[in-house]
């Protein structure tokens, strides 16, 4: 019996040596999140709305890229009332610390917003002074380009607003972890050109359901300082989205 442990010893002890004692998995470069919310409604008042949400981030070393896609679209029963399409992109460098440098570019279709086109190009550099496991904050700033497509009919006021303009952008990133199944995040820009003003906010409260699926309600405000007659200056998208994350 002695001799039989012997021997299994003697078989599992090179696998064992292969593996060191402190020895953990490597993070894999890419994770990937998907978001749908949907409501349909009929009777004295019939009405749809579909809004999606898909982010893919990659890294490698000091890079970090994280692209973001969004689709937006509402109707009544008569007419489609909201249709809104968005591509971001950016690109983080590590440098010493927390500090980073930054580009980013961000595309928008607005069917019935007060600009139809919204492109936004920009660099700059980025601080993250809070960075523990609970609580992150990044602050950037920046500078760049946007165009602006206003929502008219008027050739004459499209052709003067519609130009490139130069533009100074400031960001902030917010994430708290309020419980082990719960984070509340909040992000913030502005872009200001000597043109007009565009101001964003972007709140959600992420809690975990099962697995990795999660339950996502959020709330998206657009503030535009400057925009044609017969639009709003703010949009407002409140949504409720189930989050699967890979």
């Amino acid at each position: 019996m002695q001799r039989l442990a012997l021997i299994a010893l003697l078989i599992s002890s090179p696998a064992m040596a292969l593996v060191p004692p402190n020895y953990t998995e490597p993070e894999d470069p890419f994770n990937a999140e998907i978001e749908l919310g949907m409501q349909y409604t009929s009777g004295n008042t019939d009405s749809s709305n579909f809004n999606s949400r898909s982010k893919l981030n990659y890294d490698v070393s000091k890079y970090h890229h994280e692209t973001v896609l969004k689709a937006y679209f509402a109707s009544d029963s008569k007419d489609t009332t909201a249709e809104q399409y968005a591509v971001q992109y950016q690109l983080d460098y590590d440098l010493v610390g927390s500090q980073y440098i930054y580009g980013r570019g961000e595309l928008n279709w607005d069917r019935f917003g007060s600009f139809t086109q919204k492109q936004s190009y920009s660099f700059g550099y980025g601080y993250s002074p809070i960075d523990r496991r609970h609580t992150k904050l990044s602050l950037e700033v920046g500078a760049g380009y946007r165009y602006n497509k206003p929502n008219t009919d008027d050739s004459t006021e499209e052709s003067q607003s519609a130009k490139d303009e130069g533009i100074v952008r400031m960001a902030s990133k917010f994430e708290q972890r309020l419980h082990e199944y719960t984070t509340f995040n909040l992000d913030g820009a502005v872009e200001s050109g000597n043109r007009n003003t565009i101001a964003t906010l972007k709140a959600s409260l992420r809690n975990h359901l099962w697995a990795n699926l999660a339950l996502k309600i959020g709330i998206d405000v657009e503030y535009t300082d400057k925009v044609p007659e017969s639009t709003e200056q703010t949009d407002i998208i409140s949504t409720v989205n189930l989050l699967y994350k890979f």
